[in-house]
């Protein structure tokens, strides 16, 4: 008992010396570098995700939640406002409420047209079932699309969605707590696994199970705990889909296999099995992967044709081993963050251009204990779509809010 109130006492210390010194510190960064606060306390702000643009095509708004608090996973109970940020003054106005969300992906908000004009959806509960709502943010006229959707294809009025209460049963830091007590849970379900949806009708169904997923990969690893499947990725001309199809193991964690599919489920390919690690990962081209794995022994990032494991090292030695990658609209350069780890509190923002290997550094952000696990901040780069700036997440002045660092200079020379 001493033990952990000693613990606790050194934890929320550490934390408090951090805080004590956070203001000046970002005082100091601003004035020195090219990073500022979009949003503002005393409320949270935060978009959850990497890769995916926030900004409407005007850039007038950038998609936001905001909670009244970050500092434990949230429950059933928990409400998020969904809203925009004035992408100019950064002043917040709600447009609707879910206790669909994670610290770690949001609600998985996107700006989509299906021939209604401009909308942005956000994932929600309807009962103990799984929505997506879309919005006009003018109007704020709202309808509700079957099941909660991840990706958005690039060519289509289509999305990718996957049943994030299952996840809450996997892995919590990605799932949306349940409702009410779940069920059994079904180790290989055949009516769970990528949901497609019809953004213009909000009509949608399976397209693949996770039996089926399971059963093109026979192995005895693969059958030891139930599996589920997370983070969905369009290809850049949404001819191809990428998606983890993951194992919880007994002792909490996950095996994982990465797969790539059509849209519409047929084809599906294992392209990294379960013997290795696998994480992060961005499309460069139609058919060409950047990701961050141990398949050629390390973990780093690796890039590679659908199809061919003609596997190779990509900033061996100046990106980290594993991040968030985000490609810039114009196909140049890489926004990636690292973590925090061991006795480094701090994760850096960085570019990284695909051409020449050339590494910007532009900045180092603290992210003390208590917050790591389940609700740390992880960075999350997303690029805007004139490629003027990248917008993340960060803790480091004591609230969770989104920044922006303007990056038009380097960029452009």
């Amino acid at each position: 008992m001493n033990h952990r109130l000693n613990r606790r006492t050194f934890l929320a210390e550490t934390a408090a010396a951090w805080w004590a010194g956070a203001s000046a510190r970002a005082e100091e960064m601003r004035a020195t570098s090219r990073i500022r606060a979009l949003t503002s306390g005393p409320k949270h702000h935060f978009y959850g995700y990497y890769g995916v643009s926030p900004w409407d095509r005007a850039m007038r708004y950038h998609l936001a939640l905001e909670t009244d608090f970050h500092n434990r996973p949230p429950t059933a109970a928990d409400k998020a406002r969904v809203g925009l940020a004035d992408a100019r003054t950064g002043a917040f106005a709600a447009c609707a409420e879910t206790a669909a969300f994670n610290f770690q992906q949001g609600s998985m908000l996107h700006w989509i047209d299906a021939g209604r004009g401009e909308e942005f959806t956000f994932n929600d509960w309807e009962g103990d079932r799984l929505v997506s709502r879309a919005v006009h943010p003018e109007t704020k006229a709202r309808r509700t699309l079957e099941f909660a959707i991840e990706a958005v294809s690039p060519r289509e009025p289509i999305a990718l969605g996957l049943n994030y209460g299952r996840m809450s049963l996997c892995r919590p830091v990605v799932g949306y707590a349940l409702p009410k007590p779940p069920g059994e849970l079904v180790p290989y379900p055949e009516d769970d696994g990528l949901f497609r949806v019809d953004l213009a009708t909000g009509k949608g169904r399976l397209v693949l199970s996770i039996k089926e997923v399971i059963a093109a990969l026979p192995a005895d690893e693969t059958r030891i705990g139930p599996a589920y499947f997370n983070h969905i990725d369009f290809s850049t001309d949404g001819g191809r889909v990428l998606f983890l199809c993951r194992i919880k193991k007994p002792d909490g964690g996950f095996l994982s296999s990465l797969w790539t599919v059509d849209p519409d489920g047929k084809n599906p390919a294992c392209q990294i099995d379960y013997r290795h690690k696998v994480s992060h990962f961005v499309w460069l081209a139609p058919r060409h992967l950047l990701i961050t794995t141990d398949v050629l022994g390390r973990m780093g990032f690796v890039e590679f044709t659908d199809g061919q494991k003609d596997f190779k090292a990509v900033g061996a030695g100046v990106l980290p081993g594993d991040g968030h990658p985000a490609l810039s609209p114009d196909r140049r350069w890489i926004a990636c963050d690292s973590y925090a780890g061991g006795r480094d509190p701090e994760r850096e923002l960085m570019l990284f251009r695909m051409a020449d290997g050339r590494k910007v550094s532009l900045g180092r952000f603290a992210s003390p204990e208590p917050y790591s696990g389940d609700i740390r901040c992880d960075l999350h780069p997303r690029w805007s779509p004139d490629a003027r700036l990248v917008s993340f997440d960060s803790i480091h002045e004591g609230l969770r809010q989104i920044y922006l660092a303007d990056v038009a200079d380097i960029v452009s020379a």
